[in-house]
């Protein structure tokens, strides 16, 4: 059925475009993996630009980090050659110190887990008589730190006096030998934004992710840059070590400016391939255009009446032969013309291909649906032999076109007065069939005239 619906619409210029379809489909596979080659070498190029990019980014936070931890121990050494260090030491020494680093926030002292000296002391005053113990948040990270009796390096996390920090902490043990007794901790906060900053990571262009919270890289929390970047198969990725920690970078390669040579093959072979292709459907268009102009209506894409008269002389002969027959229903719109009054003709081309549609969607495949002219239709219906079935299915395309057409927010509505005529039952040839179709169809119209006016004459008289 298919097939033979093809040929019917199509006829002699099916195999050309076959033909046609064979070229677009062999040129686009050629053109794609040419382009697909070209791709890949400029995806791999992105890669590795992205690495080279992300290693110098590991090696820099490893190299400011590592500074800052290198200065904390110089920090716990001066308190363990100088345990009891009054204040007005501490005033001296821990400047220098914080000068060390563009990143460190301040230095805080915390004998016996209690901080009792914060350097510098403008801006950080909540900090002091913190008592780690008492804090569970950090107290589980202190305590692993002494009990390694090394440094160990938390966060980032939320800093009591404000903004977000990583903190480095190193437990201090005096009196060495046997002696030895633990003395408490020094603490250097790194400001996590100047890092990032320093970074140049603050609008994070590339989309930088950081993972790794407390020092456990993959294993720990993403503290910095946008979800699910480690969660991407394409992600690249890559740890920073600092101490006995480590994060991981990681970032997704940006492949939207990947293509360009996949693109100047695309422009290069498809150009090609359409100027080919251009040359053929030409011809093709040509005569397919002509034999539309002849047979088709241009506005609803219908058959016209020359190819309802070829195929209703067909629907004669096959029924003469086979002793069956057929119904010929004329279709003619009611209350059209007020429509292109009222909204325009752009509105009644809409009705009337809506209409169209509706014929075809209510219909079989085997139906012929033409259109005649104006707001006119035909139909060809095979196989339907009697009355009864005429009005069945009249009766569902009225009811199809008596549901209302939207256009613009308005409802547009119209009906249709149809008139019908059975072959070989009420005539015997064309001419009486599509006479006698058209006369019943004339006789309902005007019955839908005649009561429209007597509505009218009826609300005037109230």
């Amino acid at each position: 059925m298919f097939i033979r619906t093809l040929r019917q619409a199509y006829g002699g210029l099916l195999l050309p475009y076959f033909g046609v379809l064979l070229v677009l489909v062999s040129g686009i596979l050629g053109t794609e993996y040419v382009a697909e080659q070209a791709g890949e070498r400029d995806r791999e190029s992105v890669q590795l630009e992205t690495q080279v990019k992300l290693s110098g980014l590991r090696a820099w936070l490893e190299s400011e980090i590592n500074s800052v931890l290198y200065l904390t121990r110089g920090m716990s050494a001066y308190i363990v050659a100088r345990p009891n260090a009054t204040p007005a030491e501490l005033a001296v020494v821990a400047p220098y110190i914080v000068r060390g680093s563009d990143h460190i926030r301040n230095i805080g002292l915390a004998p016996g887990n209690i901080i009792r000296y914060v350097y510098p002391l403008a801006g950080n005053e909540a900090a002091l008589g913190l008592d780690y113990t008492q804090d569970p948040v950090q107290w589980s990270n202190i305590r692993r730190a002494i009990e390694h009796g090394d440094m160990v390096v938390s966060g980032p996390l939320k800093l009591v006096q404000g903004g977000s920090g990583l903190i480095a902490r190193s437990p201090i043990f005096v009196d060495e030998g046997k002696g030895s007794r633990y003395w408490g901790l020094v603490s250097t906060v790194i400001d996590m934004d100047s890092l990032l900053a320093a970074a140049g990571l603050n609008d994070n262009p590339s989309g930088i992710a950081l993972r790794g919270t407390d020092g456990l890289g993959p294993r720990g929390g993403q503290f910095f840059g946008p979800a699910g970047v480690f969660q991407n198969p394409d992600a690249l990725k890559q740890p920073v070590t600092f101490r006995h920690s480590q994060w991981e970078i990681g970032v997704v390669p940006d492949y939207s400016t990947v293509g360009q040579s996949s693109m100047r093959a695309r422009g290069l072979l498809y150009g090609l391939l359409l100027a080919i292709l251009a040359l053929l459907l030409q011809l093709i268009r040509v005569f397919h255009h002509a034999r539309q102009q002849a047979t088709i209506d241009a506005l609803t894409g219908l058959p016209n009446r020359r190819i309802l008269l070829e195929r209703a002389n067909q629907l004669i002969a096959q029924s003469k032969r086979a002793k069956t027959g057929f119904a010929l229903c004329y279709v003619d719109l009611n209350g059209f013309k007020p429509v292109n009054d009222r909204y325009g003709h752009h509105a009644g081309d809409l009705v009337l291909q809506e209409v169209a549609a509706r014929l075809r969607r209510v219909l079989r495949v085997v139906d012929t649906v033409a259109r005649t002219g104006g707001d006119e239709f035909v139909l060809l219906l095979p196989g339907i032999e009697s009355a009864d079935s005429v009005d069945a299915v009249l009766q569902k395309l009225s009811a199809a076109l008596r549901v209302p057409v939207r256009y613009k927010g308005q409802n547009i509505v119209v009906g249709a007065s149809m008139g019908w005529a059975l072959f070989a039952r009420d005539a015997d040839n064309l001419d009486a069939l599509m006479a006698l179709a058209d006369s019943r169809m004339y006789e309902m119209k005007e019955n839908f005239r005649a009561i429209a006016r007597s509505a009218q004459v009826g609300t005037t008289v109230q």
